[in-house]
């Protein structure tokens, strides 16, 4: 099996776990809220679950993720050309003093 499947699997195993985890913490606070008493701390087994959910989740989004791409800007420079890269058009000036200039001189 190729690490993506194993990821997407990974991924939805993950994503129920929170689910679930979510849920058994809004029954617990239900409880709590029906019997009258004060939410101090979770139940260790809420936040465990909650915790494995997460690390699970995140595996998986690292082995559905492609390779790394370079980010060095010299490996960039390579693909393009002077043209593309020098070309700045904010700086073209389109008012300037060529007219009166021109006029002056003819």
């Amino acid at each position: 099996m190729s690490t993506v499947i194993i990821g997407k699997i990974l991924g939805w195993i993950g994503f129920i776990t929170l689910l679930h985890s979510t849920y058994s913490t809004y029954e617990h606070l239900s409880y709590l809220k029906a019997v009258e008493k004060v939410p101090n701390d979770m139940p260790i087994e809420i936040i465990v679950e909650c915790l494995f959910s997460v690390i699970i989740f995140a595996v998986s989004v690292i082995l559905v993720a492609g390779p790394l791409k370079p980010i060095l800007m010299k490996n960039e420079m390579v693909k393009k050309s002077i043209d593309k890269v020098d070309t700045r058009p904010s700086f073209n000036t389109f008012n300037h003093r060529g007219r009166i200039i021109k006029s002056s001189l003819g």
